[in-house]
């Protein structure tokens, strides 16, 4: 008897938490609010629920978007955007490197950023670029600089490139045709995998999930997007996969996407302060390093105002 009483008390104790359960299931609705937002949203399986989502002007001609939200699979996530306009006279993207300077080494972006920052000349925002040797500060790609050739030699077979031209337009392209084209580069850094190919999501079988930083370039080569998203913190933000970062990149707008550094070497930051005062820009994101520190890394890529 007492045995079929534990057992009728068993049978309603989970009958009521799966009752409880039922009656806590909540149905999320992704509500965008601004173009990026909106793109992610119609056209990824991404996205189940945002918590924010807000653009603001960066300078003429760039704009920066960032999002909070959740997962398709419930995972916090944090990304950040920027769109630049080549068609717009006012901004350029240029390549950074420490001290400005052509020699080998490691300098926080917003360091490097400073060097480059001047009247007529104004730094606006950027984030990090090539994958590159943590001890040397050795880029693994190729580094063009103001239109000089700082370094033209590939680490691998899997190393491409993010290009300025020297009529202001971008491209993203492999080794294929470097001896081609190299003559046309102004400002060019190295990347890793292709994300987006000729309008098509690249395929991959590395699933890991990391902070990330890549880059993508329109069909016309006159629109710039680059993203980066946080990771390796639960609360905040998980990370992507190769996979996922490709859809992105592809709702975005992006013909030709690359991968570059990510992990702690992920930094998107913005100009705070239009004077040129001590520490005048912000970093946005949440690089990993040491529970948010930024990372010393080889080179960038910034955001200019010509005006």
């Amino acid at each position: 008897m007492k045995i079929i009483k534990l057992v009728l008390l068993i049978t309603l104790f989970f009958g009521f938490i799966a009752c409880d359960d039922k009656e806590q299931i909540t149905e999320y609705i992704a509500i965008p609010k601004t173009d990026v937002g909106k793109k992610l949203v119609s056209g990824t399986d991404l996205i189940s629920f945002i918590s924010t989502d807000t653009a603001y002007s960066v300078a003429d001609g760039a704009t920066a978007t960032e999002i909070k939200y959740l997962s398709s699979i419930g995972l916090a996530m944090k990304i950040f955007v920027f769109e630049i306009d080549l068609t717009n006279s006012n901004i350029s993207i240029e390549v950074s490197t420490p001290n400005n300077s052509p020699k080998y080494t490691m300098q926080r972006m917003t360091e490097q950023a400073v060097y480059e920052d001047s009247p007529g000349h104004k730094v606006y925002g950027g984030v990090n670029a090539d994958f590159f040797n943590m001890t040397t500060g050795v880029p693994q790609g190729i580094l063009y600089k103001d239109g000089i050739a700082i370094k033209t030699t590939f680490q691998d077979a899997s190393s491409t490139y993010f290009s300025i031209t020297k009529d202001k337009k971008a491209l993203i392209a492999g080794q294929d045709i470097y001896n081609d084209i190299k003559a046309t580069f102004k400002e060019t850094v190295g990347g890793r995998v292709w994300l987006v190919k000729q309008g098509l999501l690249a395929t991959t079988t590395d699933v890991t999930v990391e902070p990330r930083t890549c880059i993508g370039v329109s069909e016309d080569s006159l629109k710039v997007y680059i993203l980066a998203v946080d990771g390796r913190n639960f609360w905040h933000s998980n990370g992507m996969s190769y996979i996922d970062l490709s859809k992105c990149m592809k709702a975005l707008g992006a013909y030709n996407s690359i991968n570059i550094d990510g992990g702690g070497s992920t930094t998107f930051f913005v100009r705070k302060n239009v004077d040129f005062v001590e520490n005048r820009f912000e970093i946005r994101n949440w690089p990993t390093d040491f529970g948010g520190a930024e990372r010393a890394v080889a080179n960038g890529l910034l955001l200019i105002s010509n005006n």
